[in-house]
């Protein structure tokens, strides 16, 4: 790598070949990296639920190895016994089960990268969480473009106890498209929802993956349930009457294993059917609403009729991912012609529709005239910024993507001097950084003539001084954005705030931009599971909204009611329920940024999949606005569990653990597994037994699945240990509370590997001695998070900070900012976002 970059030689890496689309072949200039050679599985770590691999991997080898152990690799793409990791880490491909476990990104834990320049760096980790900007997350998905990942740590998940596999037939397409919406709306989250047309049906019963689909029915849905088996024939149920409810002929379930991998291999085989019965298909990718499916379709069929053509439709009806195939003859130039001319109709379709151009198979040279459509120039600006600060050449996969834009940041990264190629080679972050120079200013604060220039554009009644700094509560988006253009002229530095309780140290800022005046939902979609929302919109007004409709974003981080939105996804911190539900970057969907000229940026969109242009939603969450103001937020939403119950289970800590690790190893899935200090257990009411620890064990369901997790789980304890509270709620809420209510002490979090976790909680035990258990801290036993209040004992978090980092975990002080400078990468992004070091 450093040769290509010494000889300015572009390049395009390349996995299975499958996804190449021309790159730089196309384009007549650099080589092609092949990593298909790079095929081993390095590490299998069954304790841990991961496995480390390189990139020529493919994809289905690694739900095989891992099969005897109760394990698989959850993304599944059509070209499952093809494709590869790497390649699908570069369009964060998605698959069949997708729709309940979502895409490659939340399954890869870490990467490790070769930059343009020869630099090797290590994006993410093994699970634990990292700090700083999601490298990892913005990486993913970049369609080679930042560099080339040489290794991946891949998440493992437990096979579930059990399936259930139905087939629904329609007579016609619109009648299962409105079914798939009302499916959703129900409150039912299959593992997988797909629908075939009948030129996909009859394309594939007369080939060999002939399954017995009905080839005189206009459409077919399969829909894929899993779970523990308790329960499950009620959702199998529900989800067949629904289907009849809305036209379905029929709706049977598979007979037996050998018929529900018929029907799948049918599915997976579609593309290679409809091979068969004509010379050339255009496959397409995008992506729209659920609740948009019957009318996208019927203009689908509407824009292939006009322009003479056969189109065939096979797709993630879940997700609403289209996948249409359009039929013709490439040796026929005009039909060449009016193929592309359809295609380009109907992302355009699409896109009217709230949709977006690609869900999976990436822009790259085909589509990428066509991202204006969905991203303003200022977005895709924004985009082309970090790209150059990945790849400061421009060397990796030139031109893919995103369009050149005339002053964007690529632009700026290819129009650097190469004169010196070797010096630009041998330290190219800092010839970077030296592209964009943060101003340095001497100039002191005069809090006074700021109020008055403030006062002008905002009102008095909108600003107040804290300590030596201006705290302003914009009411608009129009507002923030005069407010940061003025703090930039002037020189001003500015801490976004939500709430106000997370500021930490404010030395440094001029201005503290509140959100809270945002606060408006702008909009839910039931059917869709999605919901948009101004930043300053607190997360337990949104939820009691969402629950009208029986929904909810699944999210716990610290909170004592008054945390936003925009906070909450600012730090980026989950809580107790993340081993189940995730953190937030796994809920954005997509946001709208003020950065620090005052632009107005977007990132992602409204719809669950979407790898058009880069995940930018995975830099900022978690960026501490240091990056910019967030003001808008739209998530991805779940359908609230019917029941909910919490076991309660007393003992040594040491005993506590390893009985909360047989729970998750047992295949019962607790959303939460968290111990609990006696003194914090004491704090949230719980009568901590002889000074013993606490565990909590939550399910949550329906109502049937959550009765049988908790009564095998039961019949595991002896009855003096334990209570079962099934109004656990407030207890839930409480825990959550305890950082904020405990402001005034030091509160840290940390984190470890799952097995690593007994060794670092008696190294704990060690420092704080008897202290330890007499302080409030709670653990999560699935997951190795940590978080402790240690009441300003600094020199026990020092010790405790250097014991957690030897044993390869992470250590952080809460409400502390991000330190960039650890990271060349990390500085080299905010060098290219904030020049100027606006946000402090």
């Amino acid at each position: 790598m450093k040769e290509l970059a010494r000889a300015q030689v572009p390049f395009t890496p390349r996995g299975a070949g499958t996804g190449l689309s021309g790159g730089a072949l196309a384009l007549n200039q650099g080589v092609v990296i092949e990593l298909a050679r790079m095929r081993k599985i390095l590490k299998i770590d069954v304790a841990n639920r991961l496995a480390v691999v390189q990139p020529g991997v493919v994809n289905l080898h690694v739900s095989r190895v891992v099969a005897p152990f109760g394990l698989y690799y959850v993304p599944d793409p059509s070209s499952q016994p093809t494709c590869t990791i790497g390649g699908n880490i570069a369009e964060s491909a998605g698959g069949i089960h997708c729709l309940k476990y979502g895409t490659t990104t939340d399954h890869v834990l870490g990467c490790r990268v070769v930059l343009a320049g020869g630099d090797v760096v290590d994006l993410g980790g093994s699970g634990i969480e990292t700090g700083g900007y999601d490298l990892l997350g913005t990486f993913i998905g970049s369609e080679g473009t930042f560099g080339i990942a040489t290794e991946a740590t891949l998440r493992l998940s437990q096979t579930p106890p059990a399936v259930r596999t139905l087939l629904a037939e329609f007579g016609e397409v619109n009648d299962a498209s409105h079914a798939v919406s009302a499916i959703i709306a129900a409150g039912v989250m299959p593992a997988a929802l797909e629908m075939m047309d009948r030129e996909i049906i009859r394309a594939i019963e007369a080939s060999i993956f002939a399954a017995g689909l009905p080839p005189d029915a206009g459409a077919a849905l399969l829909v894929e349930l899993d779970g523990i088996e308790a329960g499950l024939d009620d959702e199998v149920a529900r989800v067949t009457d629904i289907c009849m409810e809305f036209g379905a002929r029929n709706c049977r379930a598979a007979r037996d294993e050998n018929e529900r991998k018929k029907l799948w291999a049918a599915r997976k085989g579609a593309l290679g059917a409809i091979g068969r019965v004509t010379p050339d298909t255009m496959i397409q990718d995008a992506v729209v609403p659920r609740s948009r499916l019957p009318e996208v379709l019927a203009a689908a069929y509407e824009i292939a009729g006009r322009h003479q053509l056969r189109m065939a439709n096979v797709f993630h009806a879940g997700d609403g991912n289209l996948h249409p195939l359009i039929c013709f003859d490439s040796r026929f130039p005009e039909e060449v012609k009016r193929v592309r001319e359809a295609g380009s109709e109907l992302m355009q379709v699409c896109v009217a529709a709230g949709g977006t151009i690609t869900g999976e198979h990436g822009v790259g040279l085909d589509k990428r005239e066509l991202l204006p459509l969905v991203f303003s120039e200022d977005d895709m600006n924004c985009m082309l910024s970090v790209r150059s600060a990945f790849d400061p050449l421009g060397l990796c996969n030139p031109g893919k993507v995103i369009p050149m834009l005339r002053g964007c940041g690529e632009g700026r990264a290819v129009s650097v001097d190469k004169s010196n190629a070797n010096s630009i080679v041998s330290d190219s972050f800092e010839r970077a950084r030296s592209i964009l120079p943060r101003k340095i200013t001497s100039t002191v604060f005069d809090a006074e003539a700021a109020a008055n220039k403030i006062e002008a554009v905002l009102g008095a009644q909108n600003l107040s001084v804290q300590n030596k700094s201006i705290v302003v509560h914009p009411g608009s988006v129009p507002e923030i954005i005069k407010v940061i253009k003025l703090a930039s002229s002037e020189a001003w530095t500015v801490r976004p705030s939500g709430s106000m309780s997370w500021l930490g140290d404010t030395a440094r800022a001029n201005l503290i931009v509140s959100t809270s005046r945002l606060n408006q939902i702008i909009e839910h979609e039931p059917a869709d599971l999605i919901a948009i929302a101004q930043a300053g919109v607190r997360l337990t007004t949104f939820n009691t909204e969402l629950s009208k409709n029986g929904q909810w974003l699944p999210l716990d981080p610290p909170d004592d009611g008054r945390a936003t939105l925009g906070g909450v996804v600012a730090t980026g911190l989950g809580g107790a329920q993340q081993v189940a539900y995730g953190r937030p970057r796994g809920s954005v969907i997509g946001m709208k940024i003020v950065l620090a000229d005052g632009s107005l940026v977007k990132a992602g969109g409204r719809v669950v999949k979407n790898v058009a242009g880069y995940d930018l939603c995975k830099l900022f969450t978690g960026s501490y606005g240091s990056l910019g103001i967030i003001t808008e937020l739209n998530f991805k939403l779940r359908p609230r569990p019917a029941t909910e119950r919490t076991i309660i289970v007393h003992g040594r800590h040491s005993d506590l653990i390893t009985r909360g690790q047989r729970v998750l190893s047992s295949k019962l899935f607790p959303v939460a597994t968290e111990l609990l200090s006696p003194a914090l257990a004491q704090r949230l009411g719980i009568d901590a037994q002889n000074n013993e620890a606490v565990l909590l064990l939550r399910f949550a369901g329906n109502r049937k699945g959550v009765e049988f997790q908790t009564r095998e789980v039961l019949a595991q304890l002896d009855e003096k240990n334990y209570e079962l509270m099934n109004d656990d709620q407030s207890l839930w809420a409480s825990l959550a509370a305890v950082p904020s209510i405990e402001s005034a002490a030091l509160s840290w979090r940390a984190g470890t590997l799952p097995s690593v976790l007994p060794r670092c909680i008696e190294e704990l035990i060690r420092i704080y001695g008897d202290s330890f258990f007499e302080s409030l801290w709670q653990i999560g036993v699935g997951d190795g998070r940590i978080r402790m209040i240690d009441s300003g004992k600094s020199d026990y978090t020092n010790e405790a900070s250097k014991a957690v980092r030897e044993l390869g975990g992470y250590f952080a002080i809460d409400s502390v900012r991000l330190d960039l400078e650890s990271s060349a990468l990390m500085t080299r992004i905010k060098d290219q976002l904030d020049p100027d070091g606006v946000f402090v």
